[in-house]
């Protein structure tokens, strides 16, 4: 099992129309053994979010056990506990993405309260970008975990270059926080998984971002991933059954 935990949808043209079709992105991960990519939306952090769920939504729909998506919403605005909930009831999607940087907030602000909570009942994470301030130190994002203990909370860049040992800090001092290893320094990827619990550790690549669906540097994100000195059976798990129970699906443990 080969799963990129961390994948953008494409943003829209002006016209409205995709640089690439989903059906374009299968091909390209079947090229390259991608069982499954988790989507993220990109234009939903500064467009009206809840559209651009519903674009993510149709973008993926064809494809539901290769493509899963992950929601945003403004959490500032009313309501937007509720978009959580529509987006995981409605269109199956099964998590929330924030880009706490890009969307200009702290994840300890008050308004975030009613968003955890609807995702602790909906048994879905809620995915953060991290690594580069403001609002998106591992520790800081950490404290919401904290304050949430149910809650699972994945730094979605486990602390980038510059915060990588802060985030095995919070992923050391917190179970229900996950590291999303994407683009993280390989050194600093072999520190992870030998001080973080192994059943908090995912792996994505930020793929999508590309103007093609050929995306040369997922590619070599996995070959960063393939070429760490850590065990064979280490990599299976962070790369199958470690991401499939985050994202609520079934997982068969090989003996």
């Amino acid at each position: 099992m080969k799963i990129d935990f961390h994948v953008h949808q494409p943003g829209r043209l002006g016209d409205g129309n995709y640089p690439y079709r989903s059906e374009d992105y299968i091909k390209f991960m079947d090229k390259h053994g991608i069982d499954i990519s988790v989507m993220l939306t990109i234009d939903g952090f500064w467009q009206d979010p809840v559209a651009c769920n519903d674009y993510l939504s149709e973008w993926c729909v064809s494809f539901p056990d290769r493509l899963v998506p992950f929601c945003t919403v403004d959490p500032r605005k009313v309501g937007a506990d509720k978009e959580v909930e529509r987006c995981v009831t409605k269109l199956g999607m099964r998590g929330v993405k924030f880009h706490n940087w890009l969307q200009g907030f702290s994840p300890l602000e008050t308004f975030m309260a009613p968003i955890c909570e609807a995702a602790e009942a909906l048994g879905i994470p809620l995915f953060f970008h991290d690594g580069t301030p403001p609002y998106s130190s591992p520790l800081q994002i950490a404290e919401l975990a904290a304050r949430h203990p149910k809650l699972k909370v994945i730094l979605g860049h486990a602390g980038l270059h510059d915060l990588w040992p802060e985030a095995i800090a919070a992923g050391r001092r917190h179970h229900n926080v996950y590291l999303c290893m994407c683009a993280t320094p390989p050194f600093a990827m072999e520190q992870i998984v030998a001080q973080v619990p192994l059943e908090q550790i995912v792996f994505g690549t930020d793929g999508g971002l590309f103007h093609t669906a050929e995306q040369p540097y997922v590619d070599y994100r996995f070959r960063e991933f393939d070429a760490l000195e850590i065990p064979m059976t280490v990599k299976d798990r962070i790369l199958g059954s470690n991401a499939l129970r985050l994202l609520g699906r079934p997982v068969e443990e090989r003996r």
